[in-house]
């Protein structure tokens, strides 16, 4: 699903902590609908922040909605809300060129809710709403005013200098290799994040994350089952050798705490692994279908190289 979030006021605190925050009811302790929308967001989905009449940036709903009091971030903001509410956790990404609705409303007009929706049909904002369902289609009418390309380069939950320094001696072998030309060195080169030749043939196979289920691709990383470093050149393009994964699943795929078999079953390294699934909200066991015998030689290497506990 996809949500516009309404926070001048927080705006600052809410993107620098990576999450929204909402009472539970407006002040005389009437129900809310943009209130209960935080209930109601489920982890994969898609944010997009609304603040000083510009949409600045959109996010990825990392963890389920719990009751939480008011973050301390705030100070005397919001001093007449109730100090119980909810809480979603995001994962931010600011755009580089924000824009003002209200100078494309024509544009965004159509797709508005007729119903609880985030701003007025002049472009004008909607007060007392906070978090409004959008369809689909405003959201790609949003990515495409803000010129949005998300940086799929994947990341881990800590840096491991030895990897480092082996992708850095592939990157200089390839830029050294005279059999090959500029072009194809740069699609090599690009691929090691997830982009280029390699995102373009692994969408013809992978059309979601396996585990959320997310569709926009714009915020999915394109990861490599079998590691950059690791392939030749061949396998280093290989739609085949890899995932279309929401980023918070591809932290634990890429450092091999999580993997998966042949018939789709998701494995885990731990029982750790199973409690951090929880609070994201993805069940386990779990089951996200078959893949190809093509797909399987590079999930086995998975397997077999990088699935492991060692690391926890």
């Amino acid at each position: 699903m996809y949500w516009w979030v309404n926070h001048k006021q927080t705006y600052k605190e809410e993107i620098t902590g990576g999450y929204i925050w909402s009472p539970k009811t407006n002040a005389n302790g009437a129900r809310n609908q943009s209130y209960e929308n935080m209930r109601q967001t489920r982890v994969g989905d898609i944010v997009f922040s609304f603040a000083f009449a510009e949409i600045r940036a959109a996010g990825e709903v990392i963890e389920s909605c719990i009751s939480a009091t008011k973050p301390d971030d705030f100070g005397d903001k919001g001093s007449y809300w109730d100090n119980e509410g909810w809480l979603v956790k995001v994962d931010w990404m600011v755009f580089d060129k924000p824009f003002r609705p209200k100078d494309h409303i024509e544009q965004i007009r159509p797709y508005l809710p007729e119903k609880y929706s985030p701003i007025q049909k002049s472009g004008n904002g909607n007060q007392g709403c906070y978090l409004a369902s959008i369809s689909e289609d405003l959201a790609h009418t949003l990515f495409e005013l803000a010129s949005f390309e998300y940086d799929n380069t994947p990341y881990c939950l800590d840096s491991d200098p030895e990897c480092e320094v082996r992708e850095a001696n592939v990157v200089d072998a390839i830029r050294l290799d005279r059999s090959i030309t500029g072009t194809e060195k740069e699609q090599l080169i690009t691929a090691r994040k997830g982009q280029g030749r390699y995102r373009k043939n692994l969408e013809r196979i992978e059309t979601c994350c396996r585990v959320t289920g997310l569709k926009q691709k714009s915020f999915l990383i394109a990861s490599h089952c079998k590691p950059w470093r690791d392939c030749n050149n061949q396998e280093r393009l290989d739609g085949n050798n890899g995932l279309l994964l929401s980023p918070h699943i591809d932290k634990l795929f890429d450092k091999g705490w999580i993997s998966f078999a042949q018939n789709g079953d998701l494995l885990v390294a731990s029982e750790k692994v199973v409690s951090v699934l929880h609070v994201w909200g993805v069940k386990y066991p779990l089951n996200v279908g078959s893949f190809t015998e093509e797909q399987e030689t590079y999930l086995s290497y998975h397997r077999l190289y990088c699935f492991s506990e060692e690391k926890i």
